[in-house]
């Protein structure tokens, strides 16, 4: 399910994904015994998965935003009146676009801590980057974020 996820981020088409992490696991059957002692098979499959999918992606030129749809957003959830639920859906659309908005590694980044509970020297590794380099992109996007939420609440806008 995680890997899905991950390739999900950069294509648009499900079954496309599907198709992605099929070729995957193809590839490492038809490879085994060529492939070199893998320390960390996790990591090493997000790596062939990112790999793949940018493939297609050049091919096909086609785009994925990051979707909030089961995103747990601190009590949005609670809806106690339509009033309220008309409000908690216009800030799920507003925290979605902030997120979109992002610049692509900072939103990849962003993606893969917080929607996919990996630990930032999990993302590093995966990405070839250092850790402080998710820890800086990661403090981009909540700082992005949070200022426009807080524009929302306020209705002010912030520099």
């Amino acid at each position: 399910m995680k890997l899905y996820r991950y390739t999900s981020y950069f294509l648009v088409e499900k079954g496309v994904c599907k198709d992605v992490i099929s070729d995957v696991y193809l590839y490492l059957w038809q490879n085994r015994k060529q492939l070199p002692e893998i320390q960390n098979y996790e990591n090493y499959l997000f790596i062939c998965a990112r790999n793949h999918a940018l493939k297609y992606k050049s091919e096909s030129d086609k785009y994925q935003k990051i979707r909030l749809e089961d995103a747990d957003l601190g009590g949005l959830s609670e809806k106690s009146t339509p009033e309220q639920e008309i409000l908690d859906n216009e800030l799920k659309k507003i925290i979605e676009l902030a997120i979109n908005s992002l610049p692509e590694k900072c939103r990849l980044i962003f993606f893969m801590v917080r929607e996919e509970n990996m630990t930032y020297k999990e993302v590093a590794q995966i990405l070839s980057i250092s850790d402080r380099t998710v820890h800086a992109q990661m403090c981009i996007a909540i700082r992005k974020i949070g200022i426009v939420i807080q524009e929302y609440r306020t209705g002010k806008k912030i520099k």
